[in-house]
């Protein structure tokens, strides 16, 4: 069920298409006999970037953060503890540690291999984790034994804002992506939704949903620099009727433009994905891909040709 793979998260942390358009096939990236999740992509100029999270040997519950560039051997940024990768925005990466119960936001510079210090104000005595970075924001959730929060924290003013807060037994918050001048974040008091939030105006909008039993959900966002938002759509049962929709894309309807079909019996591990734009104008969508039956997750993305301004 949807809830099982929900929680898995917080312990860790339809409308159709044109009959003329043919629906993005799904394509693997990183697959194999161990758990591969919490996808993060960029390019340095002319490689790409691409850091993930991977169990443990004999461990599938135990991860470590991993990130590549270009052809070159994988670099495990977390040491001393689990590890969960965050964002990229080369060439610092945000990821988080985890040890002894405690998530702390680490970063990783991969021009010369150092590990600057996380800004003064990001960790605290609370539970901080999925973070993503871009220009001088840092996005991340904060969790202490009653709540949990969203948090927007400027690296450069120290300048902090809580997004959306409530109390974590009876409301699923979830940051997703922040990428200049937008934020997209998921809301699950019982059905989920996302919303983007605009930095500079201060303003939230929440995606439309098709109020349908079988479109009910929507979560796994993320967001370009453009404010163009990815997300997954389908309804309360894991592996069923799931769906990748745009909005906010030239020519996307209010509800948005259905681009892909997730294979039946799979699902979003975790609600993560990740929009990385290319030099052509084409936007690779990554995202974690989960049986549902086993919980085995595995990288797959889908590549939107030009979804515009």
């Amino acid at each position: 069920m949807r809830t099982r793979l929900l929680l898995a998260a917080l312990a860790a942390a339809v409308i159709a298409a044109p009959a003329a358009w043919a629906r993005l096939a799904e394509q693997p990236v990183i697959v194999g006999p161990r758990n591969q999740n919490n996808v993060a992509a960029d390019w340095n100029g002319t490689d790409e970037v691409i850091g993930w999270g991977q169990s443990r040997p004999g461990h599938p519950k135990a991860y470590d953060a991993w990130v590549r560039v270009g052809t070159g051997p994988a670099i495990k940024l977390n040491v001393g503890a689990q590890g969960w990768m965050g964002g990229i925005d080369y060439p610092l990466v945000a990821y988080q540690r985890f040890h002894n119960g405690r998530g702390d936001i680490a970063l990783y510079d991969l021009s010369n291999g150092s590990r600057p210090a996380t800004p003064a104000g990001v960790n605290t005595r609370k539970y901080e984790w999925h973070p993503t970075i871009s220009g001088d924001w840092l996005l991340f959730g904060r969790i202490d034994r009653r709540f949990t929060a969203v948090v927007l924290h400027n690296m450069v003013t120290g300048e902090e804002r809580v997004l959306d807060r409530g109390k974590w037994r009876r409301l699923y918050l979830q940051p997703d992506r922040v990428n200049g001048n937008w934020v997209t974040y998921t809301r699950c008091p019982r059905t989920c939704a996302v919303i983007r939030y605009d930095i500079a105006a201060g303003t939230k909008t929440t995606l439309p949903r098709r109020a349908t039993r079988f479109s009910s959900f929507q979560y796994s966002s993320s967001v370009t620099s453009a404010g163009v938002v990815y997300l997954v759509r389908s309804g309360r049962l894991c592996g069923r009727r799931v769906k990748i929709v745009r909005f906010f894309a030239p020519g996307d309807p209010s509800t948005g433009t259905v681009l892909a079909g997730i294979a039946r019996g799979r699902d979003t591990y975790g609600f993560y994905s990740y929009a990385r734009e290319n030099a052509d104008g084409s936007v690779d969508l990554f995202y974690d891909r989960a049986h549902c039956r086993s919980g085995k997750t595995d990288i797959y993305k889908v590549t939107d040709p030009a979804p515009g301004p």
